[in-house]
């Protein structure tokens, strides 16, 4: 995978995470702040130039001083001048120009290229001098030579250039060369990257525009404003330059992109804050004029409405609703827009409205009991503030309570009690549970609870409420008690006992089982033997004749090996594995068929000749 493509799919991941086809208010404050650095070339100020007409910033005096010191007839030189020249207005000497730009022009179809023709046909428009018409005809041939995406590019650019109507040819084939992009999630690009993309949408936008026809369908021109905004956090005055090129051409095109924003964080509404406000921009961040702005429907997950369907306030991009009532939850809004002609909706036009509302403590009942005599040792409904009181292993502490908003009792995601030690700020919580009738429950065992959730440390306790919840403004946080907890073990026996030395471990290993007296262990190997003294003595009564046994190389070979395989079979009783007797048996067989054959063969020879 090369190094352009794998900036490609980042960036296109970049665009699946967050869908944004809009400069924002600091965007335009970095591309601003990029484009008053000290300028270093004359490439630079023409960057410069084109960047902050683009942003509608001042000029910089500085950038007609490299213009005018570019003296040289170099059509590179020439081609940046001249934009800087038509932008700023600068006084320039153009002595000897249009004749050496008029020579490119004629220069021989072999001897010249797109890059050239464009160059000298922008300097020529920027520069107000005339152009011949004929060289339409140069620039069909060229594109047609080199078919790339950048020549295309700056064909389109050159044609829009020329006087007379735009070329048919040309304009059709914008379509057929964006189908050349690559498309990776939500994003459109040329394989060229950046530069190449944006100089392609430069010129399709200028060429459209003077044909008076959309040359690109709604869904391209959203995933290239895709593309194109997500480069917007590269570095470089290079990279941002074309950023900037690529959404002036989205923004001055036949089919311009629109983004809604919304303003002032106002997407929160609570008591305070009642108002939504939101803004339609194109890809540079200006706000879409002549444009209005509906509320089409403003529900929550029940039903609920916050916002009455029908027209926004405000106009020229920018509107305002306010909430006809309030209700905790988030809601989806789905707005509706009337455009001017040649502006695409927004891609999403729904927008999450989220309303926060306070929430206060109902009906609080705080108990310490004592659980072996059954008696309440102190209850307080906080009235006249923090409940004071002692606990032990023997105290059942419950606290009830509810939680209410203006629409009544509420459930909400995070309710807790927190334990707070004075001594050493360490804190314990206990999550309270809420049942059917939305009325919460903190119910705790000290005698339980002492070890395992407090570690065995006692003290002055702070017992504080906490909740929290998306739908809140705030996090609430009540101040319940202040218990002296009384626990046996404290922190400092706990930490003694713990450095103190474990018993030994003594391991009781398996005794071994008993073994026969040892007169039976003789009698059965004298069992097991047997059998080889009753062989000895069938072959002496059957007159065996060992005398008679021939030391010829089949005999000791066959017989050999006979014991060999007897031994090896011994070692694979004894505990070698099976793998390791199969290898040994295999060379000692062969040896012993051949020595037998050969064994077998002497012993009939010798029965023949008698």
């Amino acid at each position: 995978i090369t190094n352009n493509l794998r900036m490609r799919l980042l960036v296109a991941l970049g665009v699946l995470a967050s869908l944004v086809c809009s400069l924002s208010p600091s965007d335009r404050e970095k591309f601003s702040s990029v484009f008053n650095e000290p300028i270093q070339s004359l490439k630079a100020a023409y960057q410069v130039a084109v960047a902050r007409n683009i942003l509608q910033l001042p000029s910089l005096d500085s950038v007609c001083e490299y213009a005018v010191n570019s003296g040289d007839l170099i059509l590179g030189d020439l081609y940046f001048a001249s934009h800087i020249v038509k932008i700023q207005g600068c006084q320039f000497s153009t002595e000897g120009v249009e004749d050496f730009l008029n020579n490119e022009l004629s220069s021989d179809i072999d001897e010249t290229n797109m890059n050239a023709i464009f160059k000298a046909v922008s300097s020529l428009s920027n520069f107000g001098m005339a152009i011949d018409e004929s060289v339409s005809e140069k620039i069909a041939s060229l594109v047609k030579e080199e078919d790339s995406v950048i020549a295309h590019s700056l064909a389109y650019l050159a044609a829009a250039a020329l006087p007379g109507e735009a070329s048919t040819d040309l304009v059709d084939s914008i379509e057929d060369i964006a189908h050349r992009a690559d498309t990776i999630g939500n994003a459109m690009s040329f394989e060229g990257g950046l530069m190449e993309t944006s100089m392609f949408l430069k010129g399709a936008s200028v060429l459209s525009n003077k044909a008076g026809k959309t040359a690109l369908t709604d869904q391209m021109t959203q995933k290239f404003a895709n593309y194109i905004v997500s480069n917007k956090d590269k570095a470089g005055q290079s990279n941002l330059f074309y950023t900037l090129v690529g959404l002036d051409a989205l923004s001055s095109s036949t089919l311009v992109p629109t983004h809604l924003v919304v303003l002032d964080n106002s997407a929160v509404i609570s008591e305070n804050q009642r108002s939504l406000k939101v803004a339609l921009v194109n890809p540079l961040g200006e706000a879409v004029r002549d444009s209005t702005a509906k509320i089409v429907s403003a529900k929550g997950t029940e039903g609920q409405a916050i916002f009455t369907p029908g027209p926004m306030a405000g106009g020229d991009g920018s509107f305002e609703v306010s909430a006809s009532e309030l209700a905790r939850g988030v809601f989806s809004a789905e707005l509706g827009f009337e455009l001017p002609s040649g502006y695409l909706a927004p891609d999403d036009s729904t927008i999450k409205v989220k309303c926060v509302l306070p929430v206060e403590l109902k009906n609080p009942t705080f108990k310490l009991i004592d659980v072996d005599d059954s008696r309440v040792v102190v209850s307080s409904d906080l009235s006249g503030g923090a409940a004071q009181g002692k606990a032990d292993l023997s105290t059942r502490l419950i606290f009830d309570f509810s939680l209410a908003d203006a629409d009544g009792d509420v459930t909400l995601h995070q309710v807790f009690v927190r334990f707070t030690n004075v001594q050493t700020n360490q804190n314990v919580y206990f999550i309270a549970q809420a049942d059917l009738k939305k009325k919460y429950t903190v119910d705790l065992n000290f005698r339980s609870a002492a070890a395992k959730s407090f570690g065995s440390v006692g003290g002055e306790y702070k017992v504080d409420l906490i909740v929290g919840d998306a739908t809140l403004p705030q996090a609430m946080i009540v101040d319940v008690a202040s218990l002296v907890l009384e626990i046996p073990d404290s922190k400092e026996g706990a930490t003694a006992v713990s450095k103190q030395a474990k018993p030994e471990i003594t391991h009781m290993f398996r005794q071994p089982e008993k073994r026969p007296p040892q007169i039976i262990s003789m009698v059965f190997t004298g069992l097991v033997l047997l059998p080889a003294v009753i062989l000895l003595g069938v072959w002496a009564k059957l007159g065996a004749n060992i005398s008679n046994f021939q030391f010829s190389l089949g005999a000791v070979g066959f017989h050999g090996g006979l014991l060999a395989i007897i031994a090896i079979y011994i070692n694979f009783f004894l505990g070698v594995n099976m793998f390791t007797t199969v290898k040994c048996l295999s060379g000692v067989v062969i040896i012993t068929f051949l020595c037998g054959q050969r064994l077998l063969s002497s012993v009939a020879a010798a029965k023949k000749a008698k």
